[in-house]
């Protein structure tokens, strides 16, 4: 890798929600490698991400052997997908991740925010197309590395939560109580005015975003209150 090394500016210290469960790496205190580009989550967690390799992983390539198996790992999947029949069909502003790696495995994931989609690659079915819920966690999971949020995700996002809250009065159930929404649309509203007066909240915009959408409603019929209460307690986005 060839890029320089600096900071990303994505603030530790941006308030989450309590109800949402994010993913921990390890300390942000840790040394940014010389010759990759460290962010910081709105968690407070880091990643490093190259962009000329459109690259990201939360492993600590710091350590030489596990730089050289994300390495490893990328170049045997490049080659993978090398002659697959679909890959004219992945857009040209692609991503890929690569995380838990060892010298005999990792987990790789590829996005395009341009599409707002996610991609797998396997033996079975070669390159294809995943789930929306699997774009939306690759946002949020990696959210400080660009400058502006995925094209028309803001107003996917605002609309999704004004029909959530008409479809929760209607006895519709939702991954989030109607309280829980209000959270959101307040955490949403209060970043906005952060971003007016010139404070980069992209990162957490993105984090928000992409751990809330899709936000689908899971039943069409009003659960007693006593199921609603246990779904909710085992529900973690």
């Amino acid at each position: 890798m060839s890029s320089p090394s600096f900071y990303g500016n994505g603030s530790h210290t941006e308030r989450t929600l309590d109800f949402i469960e994010t993913t921990q790496y390890y300390s942000p205190q840790t040394p940014a490698a010389s010759s990759d580009l460290k962010y910081v989550h709105p968690n407070g967690d880091v990643y490093y991400y190259n962009r000329e390799l459109r690259l990201s992983t939360p492993d600590n390539i710091l350590d030489p052997n596990i730089l050289g198996y994300v390495m490893d790992a990328r170049g045997d999947h490049l080659q993978c997908i090398e002659g697959d029949p679909n890959l004219s069909q992945l857009p040209s502003d692609w991503e890929m991740t690569v995380a838990d790696v060892s010298d005999s495995a990792a987990v790789i994931r590829m996005y395009s925010r341009e599409a707002k989609a996610a991609y797998l690659w396997n033996e079975e079915r070669g390159l294809h197309l995943r789930s929306k819920e699997h774009f939306w966690s690759l946002i949020a999971e990696f959210p400080s590395h660009h400058n502006t949020l995925p094209p028309n995700v803001e107003q996917e996002f605002s609309s999704a939560l004004v029909a959530a809250k008409r479809s929760l009065a209607q006895g519709n159930v939702f991954p989030f109580s109607e309280r829980q929404i209000d959270q959101i649309i307040a955490r949403y509203e209060s970043l906005k005015a952060q971003r007016a007066n010139g404070i980069n909240t992209i990162p957490a915009l993105t984090w928000l975003m992409g751990v809330v959408m899709p936000l689908d409603a899971v039943d069409h019929r009003v659960f007693d209150s006593l199921h609603l209460e246990a779904m909710m307690g085992d529900l973690r986005v």
